[in-house]
């Protein structure tokens, strides 16, 4: 059996190592167009901003080391231009066609140049490859930018912008939407929004750029900003030029429709990597993903059906993280946008905790957000933190990816030491405090809704004296938490009853001290005054 892959990057490679430890007899051959083979992409930022030294460190493995350890022929400069499947046969580029008898498209994703005028300029570049970030670098070392503009706030926007910040040149980020990193809702963005500007980044929303002068950049709003170099990075999309020519079947987001093994259409073809579209546990609907963690899973099934064994690529829960400076930013499962666009009725919540004990001095403080459907089945959690975020979010993942609830958070087994987590760990914080919603316990106002309704209430910070006079909500009242059993008849039973704390902890106990004496209609702000604020001065107390 002779397997052609088509790409050379981690979906092909991952295929081809499987492949051949299942399969000694099995003939493999890798064709890649570029002169670049098994070059981590991931990493392209971290070796433009120098975190990564050495550009060898990049690269997995050469041609040839994989041809002496694997028996397996790559041919880089090689370009497929079109698939035969009747003669199942390869029309390549300036060489003679190549016969297959299975092959493997794992082409990968092509990065998005939008029509926008000057956009070929010298000084507009685009994060895609080992090549490109040499000319970046080039460019860099012989021109010495001051000001660089980035297009597009997701992953390699904002990644591309802190590598660029770390070299010293001020960064101005231009983003479409309501808020960077669209993986994230607005809310948990917004201290990664504000950590990225106190490292002088500047971050423009709601905007984008629609021409690129000699000198400056003109917005959508009709601004100019001064720029020496742009980065484009408004994103990917599938690699599907050479499927779309042989015929093969697409899905409804524009990736290769794939089943269970990863075959498509064609029973001989097999599809692997940011090409494909994959299922979503939650949402229970197609869609794409680009991480190689994935892609790898998936090359891991091909091979295993090429080589005739049994696989089974399951839906995913679907996971993100990113490092935004001094800053982790990850989810698991769905945020609002993608259940609004599905039609999934939730609940949330927001978490003020610590990822180590309190008592321990370099404590330090995490934001989680988390989204559950009125059965209290998990659909997603979002943190944000300096340390341990990755943890929590891992945790949820196995648990969304097990259709759990709130109780398995709630029960969750998570390794305890002082220096590793409280004794009863923000993930069972989260349960416990999704059970206190779904039974009625407590009931919650988002920081988004306050405003909405703030004077139809009566709002109650039950911090300490002291505390309040230094900052409060407006037309908020002072009812320390251990007065309020003294108070009560101060509460109105009739009227909405808003309590709240810096962070929401002693707002809880307020909030079911008060359910628990007979006042039903009280409510506590979800993430306390810290996200009320968080949110509030990201997008609405100042411009740009």
């Amino acid at each position: 059996m002779k397997v052609v892959i088509i790409g050379g990057g981690t979906a092909g490679l991952a295929t081809a190592t499987k492949l051949r430890r299942l399969d000694e007899n099995a003939e493999i051959v890798i064709l890649e167009r570029s002169a670049e083979f098994a070059v981590s992409n991931c990493a392209l930022p971290y070796y433009l901003s120098g975190q990564i030294a050495r550009r060898e460190n990049l690269i997995g493995i050469s041609a040839e080391g994989l041809k002496s350890r694997y028996n397996i022929t790559v041919r880089t400069n090689c370009e497929v231009i079109d698939i035969d499947r009747q003669e199942k046969t390869l029309k390549l580029a300036g060489k003679d066609d190549e016969p297959y008898d299975k092959l493997v498209i794992a082409t990968g994703a092509v990065q998005l140049r939008p029509d926008i005028a000057g956009i070929l300029s010298e000084k507009v570049f685009t994060i895609k490859s080992l090549g490109s970030i040499d000319k970046i670098k080039d460019f860099i070392e012989y021109n010495k930018p001051g000001r660089a503009v980035i297009l597009g706030g997701g992953f390699i926007g904002i990644e591309t912008a802190e590598a660029l910040a770390r070299l010293g040149i001020k960064i101005l980020i231009i983003e479409a939407g309501n808020h960077i990193l669209p993986f994230l809702d607005a809310d948990t963005a917004a201290p990664v929004q504000q950590e990225a500007e106190r490292h002088g980044i500047k971050v423009f929303t709601g905007d984008s750029i629609v021409s690129f002068g000699d000198e400056d950049v003109r917005l959508s709003n009709g601004s100019r900003l001064k720029y020496d170099m742009a980065v484009v990075a408004t994103g990917v999309r599938p690699d599907v030029k050479l499927p779309v020519l042989a015929g093969i079947e697409l899905g409804d987001n524009g990736g290769i429709a794939v089943n269970e093994q990863m075959q498509t259409s064609d029973s001989n073809i097999y599809a692997v990597g940011d090409t494909v579209e994959i299922g979503n546990l939650t949402t229970g609907q197609k869609e794409l993903r680009y991480n190689a963690s994935l892609s790898i899973k998936e090359a891991a099934c091909a091979a295993a059906a090429l080589a005739g064994k049994k696989c089974h690529f399951s839906p995913i829960a679907g996971t993100s993280v990113t490092p935004v400076f001094d800053l982790t930013a990850a989810s698991a499962g769905c945020n609002e946008a993608l259940l609004q666009k599905s039609g999934i009725a939730y609940k949330k919540l927001h978490l003020w905790s610590r990822t180590s004990s309190p008592q321990m001095d370099d404590a330090s403080e995490i934001l989680l957000k988390l989204l559950f459907a009125e059965n209290g089945k998990i659909l997603g959690l979002q943190g944000v933190g300096k340390y341990g975020v990755d943890k929590r979010i891992d945790v949820a993942a196995q648990i969304i990816r097990k259709q759990g609830d709130f109780a398995d958070l709630e029960n969750a087994e998570i390794a305890y030491a002082p220096a590793y987590a409280s004794a009863f760990d923000a993930i069972n914080q989260l349960g416990s405090l999704a059970g206190s919603v779904l039974n009625g316990s407590l009931k919650l106002i988002m920081p988004e809704e306050l405003d909405l309704i703030r004077e139809k209430a009566m709002l109650i910070d039950i911090r300490e004296p002291k505390a309040f006079a230094q900052k409060h909500l407006d037309g908020a009242i002072n009812l320390p938490l251990y007065a309020i059993r003294q108070n009560l008849d101060s509460i109105p039973h009739d009227k909405m009853v808003i309590v709240y704390c810096m962070h929401g902890r002693g707002s809880y106990h307020a909030a079911i001290l008060l359910k628990n004496r007979g006042f039903d209609n009280v409510y506590m702000l979800s993430g306390g005054m810290k996200l009320y604020d968080l949110v509030h001065d990201t997008y609405f107390n100042k411009k740009g």
